[in-house]
């Protein structure tokens, strides 16, 4: 099996792949993931789709951008749908999370059908809420283990 330079945009590059190398950036961004917490990993998504429908706005609101379904509502899609299998629980506050992506997957999903790019911009709004709150557990997170090496006697980097 040969592989073409449409295989080299995806991250899978099988044994004996000849075709370009992978960015440096495409490097970092892998290990970012494989060392990031889950809290973080959580971050990374959100940041991302927040990402994502802000160029779903503004592709939906431009003359010459495609409209209804497309690349971007599709990837805000796989994005939301992978935020929601995180929640590991259906009851109490994990319930009420997963409904929440429920409802922005439909809201996307009605979106769709008129291009609709103020309901991806409520859709937006919603997702930087989500991951502001998840920058703070990140931080506390982050807080938490500077917190613990200074107290075993770790290097204190923060002044």
């Amino acid at each position: 099996m040969s592989y073409t330079h449409s295989h080299a945009a995806s991250n899978f590059q099988p044994s004996g792949y000849t075709g370009p190398r992978r960015r440096k950036s495409d490097e970092y961004l892998d290990s970012m993931i494989r060392s990031a917490s889950p809290g973080r990993l959580r971050l990374m998504l959100l940041e991302r789709s927040v990402e994502v429908a802000r160029k779903l706005a503004e592709d939906w609101r431009s003359d010459d951008g495609k409209k209804g379904s497309n690349e971007q509502s599709l990837r805000l899609l796989d994005l939301i749908t992978e935020l929601l299998s995180g929640v590991t629980s259906d009851e109490g506050v994990c319930g009420k999370i997963a409904d929440l992506y429920v409802f922005l997957s439909k809201h996307l999903i009605n979106a769709e059908l008129s291009s609709d790019a103020d309901a991806i911009d409520d859709i937006r709004l919603v997702l930087e809420v989500e991951a502001e709150t998840w920058r703070l557990v990140v931080a506390n997170e982050n807080g938490a283990v500077s917190q613990a090496a200074t107290a075993s006697g770790g290097l204190n980097l923060q002044g």
